[in-house]
């Protein structure tokens, strides 16, 4: 039997002294939560939704002492939480809440946190980039981790996520700065399968992808005509197996895939021709949909952290806060879309201060 998010909350470790330990840490990740799910952005704000539903809060959660986290407290808290301990027990959560079935397709993508800059001034900037896994067709995250940009690098990040998750052939879908032999290497000895963009980072690859692409029959193609805000754009997907000329280094390669977009915008014609590489045999349809199901997790997860939820703003900055609030956002993000709600800014209008609603949610 799965356990609830209440009782996972519990399992995050307590940075705080017991002198310093006026509420239960799971009492004030809970308050953050709802909070945050009603549209409370920032430590004040957090703050008054624990002010503003105190008496319901008390009797629900059975505070002691009559009293609810203060916005400081609720700083302090986000700021001090162990940001690895706090993820690894988000992804035990999700792993029991969402069910990933085999050839089902996940993304893998990293978004930097602006609000986190530091030396703005110079040409090397420092800030976090969290690293999400994200499923296409459920638009929930399994897991995510983080990463500073002078201290670490988003493709160790990625090789270090692949090992922790337990999936059974899924499809693992990267863009073009994760095309490396190691990715490939730790996906397929993971159990799973991958679509990888190819580009010119890997010179050799790329160009014998081309030439393959060029000159073979395909085993499969799709087409697709859309017509979006005025414009008529024409996919055409094909799937090549003729692997001559490419090193046995990428473990587990089976198939090339080129995807090709012809179209106008206003008046000028346009053809893009984009390449992929994968472990996966079959219809290019399915390439089709995996591919455009790879850029969900831009406008359904980065989208919606930055716009709804306001992850780049810089008044959450300072130590884990930024990486620990963006597990907060995922965890409401599953909750919302699991429930029923495609749109996270309907779902606050429904329920945002509906404290039986929420804590409903949350079981």
């Amino acid at each position: 039997m799965s356990s609830s998010l209440i009782e996972r909350l519990g399992e995050v470790r307590d940075f705080r002294t017991t002198d310093g330990r006026r509420h239960p840490l799971w009492v004030v990740l809970l308050i953050v939560i709802m909070g945050t799910m009603s549209g409370y952005l920032g430590y004040r704000a957090l703050g008054d939704f624990a002010q503003r539903h105190r008496e319901d809060l008390i009797e629900a959660l059975k505070i002691p002492k009559g009293r609810v986290p203060s916005y400081s407290t609720i700083r302090r808290v986000m700021m001090g939480i162990d940001f690895d301990n706090f993820a690894k027990v988000f992804q035990s959560w999700a792993s029991e809440y969402i069910q990933i079935s085999p050839g089902e397709w996940l993304s893998i993508d990293g978004k930097s946190i602006r609000g986190t800059v530091s030396n703005s001034n110079t040409k090397y900037q420092n800030f976090i980039c969290v690293v999400s896994v994200f499923t296409h067709d459920q638009g929930l995250v399994l897991t995510q981790n983080q990463f500073e940009n002078k201290h670490g690098s988003e493709i160790s990040t990625v090789q270090a996520l692949i090992k922790t998750l337990h999936l059974e052939q899924a499809v693992l879908s990267l863009d073009s700065l994760h095309c490396q032999k190691k990715t490939c290497d730790l996906i397929i000895n993971s159990g799973n399968h991958y679509a990888i963009a190819g580009k010119n980072n890997q010179p050799k690859l790329y160009q014998q992808i081309q030439v393959n692409t060029q000159s073979a029959v395909p085993l499969t193609t799709h087409t697709s005509i859309e017509k979006k805000h005025g414009r008529l754009t024409k996919r055409r997907i094909s799937v090549f197996d003729d692997l001559t000329g490419i090193t046995n280094q990428w473990i587990g390669l089976k198939t090339l895939i080129k995807v090709e977009r012809t179209g106008q915008r206003g008046r000028q014609p346009y053809v893009m021709v984009a390449y992929y590489i994968s472990s996966l045999v079959a219809d290019a349809e399915i390439f089709a949909q995996g591919i455009r199901g790879h850029w969900g997790i831009e406008n359904r997860l980065h989208w919606s952290k930055d716009v709804v939820f306001k992850e780049d703003r810089p008044s959450i900055k300072a130590a884990h806060a930024p990486a620990n609030m963006s597990i907060i956002r995922s965890i409401v993000i599953n909750l919302l879309r699991s429930n029923g709600f495609s749109s996270v800014t309907i779902a606050q209008r429904l329920i945002s201060n509906n404290i039986p609603t929420l804590l409903a949610l949350l079981q």
